[in-house]
């Protein structure tokens, strides 16, 4: 128990660093999108104090500053901010369906996995049920019976 509480302690550090990390660019990309200044990933990373190598490995992190860079090159600063919106809507979306897809192939693959431990036990019981009802009525193989004494 002692072992598991020596984990557990740096993991939910870890996991409290990475979303307050995830907060502060969340509040840069607030104040990029109301100052209507360039994004860049570096800038954003130095607002919010975390490193630029962060953003890029959260995918959906990412995909919001890219989003806010199209958004900014095609419509006026009126129409960033609802553009903005639906293109995280739209990541959110893709991200979900996508972890739905996941979970189904991995369900299916696991019933697959069951299903055929259940044929293989069914065969198993099959076999045992039938062994001692051979050895009750005598059966025996055609194997096991003597030839034919030649004539």
């Amino acid at each position: 128990m002692n072992r598991n509480r020596s984990i557990q302690a740096p993991t939910d550090a870890a996991q409290q660093r990475t979303m307050a990390a995830e907060q502060a660019v969340q509040k840069a990309l607030r104040k990029a999108r109301k100052d209507n200044k360039p994004i860049t990933v570096t800038g954003l990373a130095t607002a919010a104090g975390v490193s630029t190598n962060f953003i890029y490995r959260y995918p959906v992190l990412r995909a919001q500053v890219e989003a806010l860079r199209r958004a900014r090159r095609t419509a006026p600063s009126a129409q960033s901010s609802a553009t903005d919106v639906e293109a995280a809507a739209s990541t959110l979306v893709r991200r979900l369906s996508q972890q739905l897809a996941d979970a189904r192939r991995t369900h299916r693959d696991e019933v697959t996995e069951l299903r055929q431990a259940l044929e293989v036990a069914h065969g198993e019981l099959l076999t045992l049920r039938r062994k001692p009802e051979d050895a009750a009525r005598g059966d025996r193989r055609i194997d096991d019976m003597p030839s034919p004494a030649p004539e």
